[in-house]
């Protein structure tokens, strides 16, 4: 049984598009061209923003690691996992805005082991008490690789984070695992996996690769 969440616009935000799109109708039946005007590109805009996109993988290395999500590498390095691991391991974080398509793929093959959804604000993902406090998944898994941790944070425009496949615990390279409208991805990798992209660089869910792991250690 596979997890797929195929609409085109993310189900998500059909009550907003709904509405919006209804209050816009429902001016035209007034002489409020301004109004009907910000409720048409409300409308658009919100589609925009739950957009759900098929996305293809470029690459067919089974040691690829792709991007889970749209967005901008802001940090690449060696940090101490001490939550879950309590070991040394390679860290890359994406940042997504509310431009971004801001659903996440799973970027390689995995069983879930542990998944933590913890409650909390939606500050500023600049906001370095953001960690802390934002609403949050943390999801700990195995690909035959290694272990990794997958850890998701809601920016100030987001709501709260949507799980889909909450019944699944094998999930593919590709899979659409959650929704949220925009915030910060951090992945932690074994530090044998070989990176080839850079800080600042802009990435897209499964279409762009992040690094691969090493095949010695997934032979061994």
């Amino acid at each position: 049984m596979l997890c797929r969440k195929s609409e085109i616009i993310a189900k998500e935000g059909w009550i907003y598009i709904a509405i919006l799109f209804f209050l816009f109708l429902l001016s035209l039946c007034f002489d409020t061209f301004i109004i009907s005007f910000f409720l048409f590109f409300a409308t658009i805009f919100i589609a925009f923003v739950y957009r759900n996109p098929e996305r293809i993988p470029y690459e067919d290395d089974e040691f690829s690691i792709f991007a889970p999500i749209d967005g901008k590498i802001t940090h690449i390095g060696k940090v101490n996992e001490r939550k879950y691991f309590k070991k040394e391991m390679l860290l890359v974080t994406i940042k997504s805005s509310l431009c971004d398509v801001t659903i996440l793929r799973n970027p390689f093959d995995m069983s879930l082991k542990r998944v933590n959804a913890i409650c909390g604000f939606n500050i500023d993902k600049e906001n370095e008490k953001a960690k802390l406090l934002n609403e949050r998944v943390e999801i700990v898994a195995n690909s035959k690789e290694g272990d990794i941790l997958l850890r998701v944070l809601v920016g100030k425009c987001s709501k709260k984070i949507y799980r889909f496949c909450k019944n699944f615990t094998n999930l593919r390279k590709g899979d659409r695992y959650l929704f949220l409208n925009e915030g910060l991805i951090e992945l932690y990798l074994p530090l044998e996996c070989r990176i080839k992209v850079v800080e600042g660089e802009r990435v897209k869910a499964v279409e762009s690769v992040l690094g691969y792991f090493l095949e010695e250690r997934a032979k061994s």
